[in-house]
């Protein structure tokens, strides 16, 4: 088993960007983060805190040493790949 590793955005900052974004009339595209050693899918932690339905969840592999990135929706669970141009 691997050592388990969490990152989360402080709340404050996160509202902050939120209201950043709003004032300069943008939108949330993607949010993304790293899996160091596992294969770059959505876990069942990523899955149950997706609460961007329309956003791109981008995942990055480093398991092989070449990095794997792949795109996802997330909505209600249920995970859909997109694929990268």
């Amino acid at each position: 088993p691997t050592p388990v590793t969490r990152y989360v955005i402080d709340a404050r900052e996160q509202l902050d960007a939120f209201r950043d974004m709003d004032a300069r009339g943008e939108e949330l595209v993607a949010i993304y983060h790293s899996h160091p050693v596992s294969q770059p899918y959505p876990s069942p932690t990523d899955r149950a805190e997706a609460h961007y339905p329309d956003a791109f969840y981008l995942l990055v592999s480093l398991r092989t040493g070449e990095p794997e990135l792949c795109a996802y929706r997330i909505r209600d669970s249920f995970v859909r790949e997109v694929p990268l141009a």
